[in-house]
């Protein structure tokens, strides 16, 4: 039986195709391995968001190809954003690379190399660990952030239908998945791109979603502060096995930032939003990112940000440097902070987060709180690692647990015995 092996960059959007062209090599007759040494062939499905992504992307391109000259791999393909923006760009750079596929066009070249035919869009090779999986409710996007370029790559957004959704949760659910993560370049875009007359909503698609299925938690991402509405905050407020967890990029705080970035809504009405979800939404859990070094960025912007942090509190929280990416309206404005300043600011806004979390983390010392046992810990001080309702996987923080007798998968109630700036430390209700 010939072998294929996958290595999946960037988000869990991504992922998420990488899995389904992982079923389509299965269903062709070939095996899933993990060692890249014994793969027959090789796919690098990968990310182009930023320039880090994409310099991650060629480093993995060229450790692949390595693979044919020292392992048994005969043929490399690329897929992913990176392969859909610079194919044309980069194929004689890269000689060793076999087949370039895009985003858009995979499934067509990949079933044409394999002799094979079309899969259900629900059909995925399931990655660890299996209980927290994610599920796409839609492609594209369209906003017309001046620094992205995920509309160019991905093109406008496209929901899928209610049916096809929930038809992929139940076969989720019969998986065993625990943890249903729904994802989108906008999860709260869901159905306004349908029209008015189609009558649907993300709200109204979780309403159903929690009726048709009985996962225990089920988790959003990627909420954009403009289509936080009031229906959805009700069903967040009502339904406890929503994760009172709202993952909100603001990007920044100062107006003018938030113009030049052709970002809505303003200061003002992002203020009054994260109250109203505070208020509404009990032990709601605010994460966000920021992006810094926007040209034109003043030291009085980034000051107003830093108020903005310390005033919010935000639970979890990230930032990253901005990086001119070519085909976007930001890409050639001028005055750009230095590099060095740029550094500097997030450094400052991540050491601020690390006391904020520090602090609201102790808080949750003595009290009892669910989590899902992703697995063996990482550290080996502790036997198992987790998370709680308030943290998704691989961005937020752990739950420590030294017990060896929690099973993974499953959700346990823990009492809360100590904190650090980012992780907590628990032990098993018996």
């Amino acid at each position: 039986m010939p072998t294929v092996a996958l290595q999946n960059l960037g988000c869990s959007k991504n992922m998420i195709d990488g899995e389904r062209i992982a079923h389509l090599f299965s269903t062709a007759g070939y095996k899933i391995v993990s060692d890249f040494i014994k793969a027959d062939v090789i796919v690098v499905n990968t990310c182009a968001f930023i320039r880090e992504a994409q310099e991650e992307a060629i480093e993995a391109i060229l450790e692949s190809a390595s693979m044919k000259k020292d392992g048994r791999c005969k043929s490399l393909i690329v897929s992913g954003c990176f392969s859909e923006r610079y194919r044309n760009r980069v194929k004689k750079m890269f000689p060793e690379v076999d087949l370039w596929v895009g985003v858009h066009d995979w499934e067509k070249l990949l079933a044409e190399q394999l002799h094979a035919g079309s899969i259900p869009e629900f059909k995925r090779e399931l990655a660890e660990p299996l209980a927290t999986q994610y599920l796409k409710i839609a492609e594209g996007c369209s906003h017309s952030c001046s620094y992205c370029v995920i509309p160019r790559l991905r093109g406008k957004y496209r929901s899928r239908p209610v049916s096809d959704i929930i038809t992929e949760a139940r076969w989720l659910e019969e998986k065993g998945v625990h943890e249903l993560i729904i994802v989108a370049q906008d999860t709260t875009f869901y159905g306004r791109d349908l029209g008015k007359d189609r009558g649907t909503s993300l709200a109204k698609l979780l309403e159903k979603l929690l009726i048709s299925t009985r996962f225990p938690w089920v988790r959003l991402m990627y909420l954009h502060p403009a289509h936080v509405d009031d229906r959805l905050l009700r069903l967040f407020a009502s339904e406890k096995r929503l994760c009172p967890y709202f993952d909100m990029p603001l990007q920044h705080i100062a107006d003018s930032i938030l113009k030049a970035m052709n970002r809505s809504p303003l200061s003002k009405e992002l203020r009054r939003l994260l109250e109203k979800i505070r208020a509404d939404v009990p032990g709601a859990s605010l994460r966000s990112t920021f992006i810094i070094g926007f040209p034109k960025e003043k030291q009085s912007h980034f000051r107003e940000l830093t108020r903005f942090i310390e005033e919010i509190k935000f639970d979890r929280l990230g930032v990253f440097p901005w990086s001119p990416e070519e085909g976007t309206m930001a890409a050639n404005l001028p005055n750009r902070p230095r590099a060095s300043i740029v550094a500097e600011r997030c450094e400052t806004i991540m050491l601020l987060q690390r006391d904020i979390s520090r602090e609201a983390l102790a808080r949750r010392i003595g009290s009892i709180m669910d989590v899902i046992i992703e697995g063996p810990s990482e550290d080996r001080s502790f036997a198992f690692q987790g998370r709680t309702r308030l943290d998704a996987p691989e961005i937020d923080g752990k739950v420590f647990i030294k017990d060896k007798n929690c099973t993974p998968g499953t959700i346990i109630k823990a009492k809360i015995t100590g904190a650090s700036d980012y992780d907590l430390f628990g032990e098993p209700i018996k």
